[in-house]
This record gives structure tokens, C-alpha cells and sequence, in this order.
């Protein structure tokens, strides 16, 4: 039975703070409203029926239509559906999308990229080389928000060499370019594109109509991947997970992206709602986050006392209720490349204690919010292992649909919950812990870039290989994060919705059926 606590998931999302009460009403009012128009009633057209309707989160305020400013949840999706990448990980691979070929000169400071000759934008333009070129110098600059993960692109002197292929320079030697970048984020779309709300690109769904909440999407027939079989999505941004639960059991939606666990809970018995679980392939990886490079997280028996203080299995049970488990402060448990040295951290109270106290440390504050479900009922139990441990816990909680709003302060906060998508580690090393992430949260330090760049320039793979072990044991031994826990995807849908698969936390449904 898990653990019961006054500020459990289902608490949380009962009672918001009435400006986000407020909000999430509103915002539920407006996607009921369009969904009702969407749905139709009973003199609904057959084009008006062959429609999936997705609620989800969203923490970037953005639509998607802009994949250069897309960040997680709803955007996401969107930039997912509408352009085409020219590669992506889909079921803990690395699988070629718009390109054919991605390789290597013999130093591994030059990629030849040969793109595919049958794909076409939604305006009836062929894609071209010159396109991704354009693509990809606008990704690695601002205002993208992905200017760190193209950070070793020299992307002034990318060459075009014909209609379909193009060499991209490095700054340095990247043997890891195909995971570490393109599998990371590689949407293409037109060249000289400046303005992003007509939302054109090549994926098999273009944009149809859009406000600031719904998003509208038609099949592309003909696409190079088949005709989606569903003619319509309808993706709506409905930030609270039990109203997104709510409006799929009323039948306003069809599928919820991301519900909580207590909901998940509340209709496993009901056979008109179809769970999707995921499991670690396409779980979250759950962190308290500790910044090595601010105080008191520069001492590394403090990093070493807040992970000893917690006692993850608890934390798993009272947040994810049987949706996860527990996690050992490395990202990629139970995928590919993951560390044989890395095992499970047990409580040790004593041992936290001590060293608290030889750090003089007593309390400390942690950055948080339900960016997650059940994420807030973690920080409030971790708020009672910290104190038997002797150090109080000041919780300092954030909106959700913020909390993410200013990457370029995420660095600035000591300590904060966080969660990244559970990736192979070497991506996740390469994309989140250099020097230019936003997302490097933990603060690596200099000594750290230098051993993660010299891995990334061996062209051998066994041997790039085994340099990114170390770096997982080091990262075990003394990193930042106390990743206490991995949290499966939990989606639901109606029955009649199938096929829907789920790659980094976002719902595909290029192959989607209505039964």
C-alpha cells in the first residue's frame, strides 16, 4: 500500500492556488468549447468522426508551430506531426527519418547528410539540401532554443552539395553527431523561413487552423511514410492532468497525454478507458537536482548526504503509486549503454546526518512544482527524510505551465526538481551536460567538458563506448543529480484509439487507428 501524505497527487490537484485554479478552469472551458465544435453531436460528418482528439501539457507557452522555440509536452507533439526530422529515437534506437545517410569523414569532423528524394513540404515544395542547411543554421542560432545541442556545428560553412546532399562541419571532432545532435532535435522545415504560424514542413499532418490552446491537423495523403490512417488531430493544451483525465471520461477528448497515477489508479477497473504505460523505455527520470557549481552543492558531502537521505523506494511508491521505480541518480536505466557499475542507493540516515553536519549544513531550499504528476507529493515526502536527517526543507513552488518559461535561469537554481526523458546515456551526457545546456542543471564543471569532448571524439564505437561508462560512474559517484525515480508515461485513450506509440515522452500517431 503506498505511503498516504497530506499533500498527495490527488490533494494537489483538487486544491491549486486560485490563480492556477483560475487558469486551469478557464483553459478547460476553452478546449470544451472547441471540442464541442470539433465533435459535433449526432449529425456529426464522417470527416467530422474521423478525428482523434489529444489533450496535453505544455511548460514552453508555445503552440509547436514554432520548432524553434517547441520545448516539451503539446509543442512538442505539434513540431513531431508537422516536420519532419532527419533522425529520431524510436524505441530506444537511433533510426534514420528524413535522411538516408548520415557519415562520417575520417576524423569525424565532417558529416555527409544524403536526404531522402520523395519527401515534399505541405506546399507542394520538394525538399531539398539547401533546405536543412537553412534548417539547421537557424537551430543553432537565436533565438532557437536548441542553440546548445547544435553548440559544435560550424553551421557558416555547411555546404550544399547537390539537391540532396550536404556536408555539415564541426568545430571539433563529433563522432557522436548522429546521437548527440540530430537524434536530439532535427526538425526541418523551408529555407528563408521567418514565420512560423502557417506551421510548414513535411511531416505526415499539416496545419489546419490553430489559436493559442488548439492546434488542428490534417493527414497529408501521399506522404513518403503512407497516408496517416486518422484524417484529423486536434491537439489541445489543458495543463492540469485530472482535468485532461475529466475531459476524456466525459468524452470531450479521446486520448490524455500524461495523467497521474492516482488517476491511472481510479479506472484501471473501467473498460471504457484504455491505459498506455510505456515503461522505462519511454519513462521520465526523476530528479532533485543539485547544482554543483553554487553553494552548498560545491561540497561534495553535501550532493553525497541529500542522496543518502532519501529513501527512493518511498518516494516511488507515494509519487507514482506503482506507475515507476526507483532510480540511481543516472540517466538511461534499462536502455542501451547504461553502466553495469551503477546499483541501487539504499537510505542511510546516519551516514546523511554526519556528513550534513560536518558541512554544516542544516537547511536548504528546493525549487519545485508539479511539472510532473506526483512530483509535489515526492518534494513533501523528501521535505520528512531531509529532517530526520536534520535538515530542514523549504519547498519554493512554482506554477508548472512557468517552471520551465526561462531556460536560461535553470542553471541559476541550487537545487530544483527536474525530470529528463529517459534517453541512452550517451545522448543524454551529450545533450544536457555540456557547458551551453540549459538543461545542465547539475552544473558539470570544466575538468568534466573536457573528459565528455575527448569521448566524443573517438571514432571507434566500442571504444567511445566505454569512455561514456566512465563518465555514467563518475556522474554515480559524485554528480548532481539524486535521480531518485523513473516514472512511466501514463496516457489514456478510449478504446477505439490504437496504435498510438510513444518515443520520449511523445505520443506518435502517424500509424494511429480508430477501431
Amino acid at each position: 500500500m503506498p505511503q498516504t501524505h497530506p499533500a498527495s497527487a490527488s490533494t494537489l490537484a483538487a486544491s491549486p492556488g486560485r490563480s492556477q485554479r483560475v487558469r486551469t478552469l478557464a483553459v478547460f472551458g476553452l478546449a470544451t468549447a472547441l471540442l464541442t465544435t470539433a465533435c459535433g453531436s449526432a449529425d456529426a460528418t464522417d470527416a467530422e468522426t474521423d478525428i482523434v482528439r489529444i489533450a496535453a501539457a505544455d511548460a514552453s507557452g508555445t503552440n509547436g508551430l514554432d520548432p524553434l522555440a517547441a520545448s516539451a509536452g503539446a509543442s512538442q507533439m505539434v513540431v513531431r506531426h508537422l516536420y519532419d526530422s532527419l533522425m529520431v529515437l524510436e524505441e530506444g534506437e537511433y533510426r534514420l527519418e528524413l535522411a538516408e545517410s548520415v557519415e562520417p569523414n575520417e576524423d569525424a569532423d565532417e558529416w555527409t547528410v544524403t536526404i531522402r528524394s520523395d519527401a515534399v513540404f505541405h506546399d507542394g515544395a520538394p525538399v531539398t539540401a539547401a533546405d536543412v542547411a537553412f534548417s539547421i543554421a537557424a537551430l543553432a542560432a537565436p533565438p532557437s532554443n536548441r542553440v546548445s545541442v547544435y553548440a559544435n556545428v560550424d553551421f557558416e560553412n555547411i555546404e550544399v552539395v547537390d539537391e540532396h546532399t550536404l556536408t555539415i562541419p564541426l568545430h571539433r571532432a563529433g563522432a557522436d553527431f548522429r546521437e548527440s545532435t540530430l537524434v536530439v532535435y532535427s526538425p526541418v522545415f523551408p529555407a528563408g523561413t521567418v514565420d512560423f504560424s502557417k506551421g510548414i514542413g513535411s511531416g505526415p499532418y499539416r496545419l489546419d487552423s490553430h489559436d493559442d490552446q488548439t492546434i488542428r491537423l490534417t493527414a497529408v495523403e501521399g506522404h513518403w511514410r503512407g497516408s496517416p490512417p486518422v484524417a484529423t488531430l486536434e491537439i489541445t493544451i489543458i495543463p492540469d492532468a485530472t482535468a485532461r483525465l475529466n475531459a476524456l471520461k466525459d468524452q470531450q477528448i479521446d486520448y490524455a497525454v500524461g495523467i497521474s497515477a492516482t488517476g491511472a489508479q481510479t479506472i484501471t477497473d473501467n473498460d471504457e478507458i484504455t491505459l498506455h504505460n510505456g515503461g522505462l523505455e519511454t519513462a521520465f527520470a526523476l530528479s532533485f537536482a543539485m547544482n554543483q557549481q553554487l553553494e552548498p552543492f560545491d561540497d561534495p558531502r553535501v550532493r553525497e548526504a541529500v542522496r543518502l537521505a532519501a529513501d527512493r523506494q518511498a518516494l516511488v511508491d507515494t509519487a507514482l503509486l506503482g506507475f515507476g521505480e526507483p532510480a540511481a541518480d543516472v540517466v538511461g536505466g534499462g536502455l542501451p549503454g547504461y553502466s553495469e557499475a551503477i546499483t541501487a542507493r539504499s537510505q542511510d540516515l546516519q551516514a546523511a546526518r554526519d556528513l550534513f553536519e560536518a558541512a554544516g549544513v542544516t537547511e536548504l531550499t528546493l525549487r519545485t512544482g508539479e511539472i510532473l504528476p506526483g512530483m509535489m507529493s515526492a518534494a513533501q515526502l523528501f521535505k520528512q527524510q531531509l529532517a530526520e536527517a536534520g535538515v530542514e526543507l523549504v519547498l519554493d513552488e512554482t506554477p508548472a505551465d512557468t517552471y520551465y518559461a526561462e531556460l536560461e535561469k535553470l542553471a541559476t537554481h541550487p537545487f530544483q526538481a527536474f525530470y529528463y526523458a529517459n534517453r541512452p546515456a550517451a545522448v543524454h551526457l551529450s545533450a544536457v551536460t555540456v557547458e551551453t545546456a540549459p538543461f545542465n542543471v547539475t552544473g558539470t564543471t570544466s575538468q568534466y567538458w573536457t573528459k565528455l569532448a575527448e569521448a566524443q571524439t573517438i571514432v571507434d564505437d566500442d571504444e567511445r563506448s566505454a569512455a561514456f561508462t566512465r563518465l555514467q560512474d563518475g556522474f554515480y559517484e559524485s554528480g548532481g543529480d539524486l535521480l531518485w525515480g523513473y516514472a512511466y508515461q501514463i496516457d489514456a485513450s478510449h478504446p477505439r484509439v490504437g496504435n498510438v506509440t510513444i518515443s520520449q515522452g511523445v505520443p506518435w500517431f502517424g500509424a494511429a487507428s480508430l477501431g
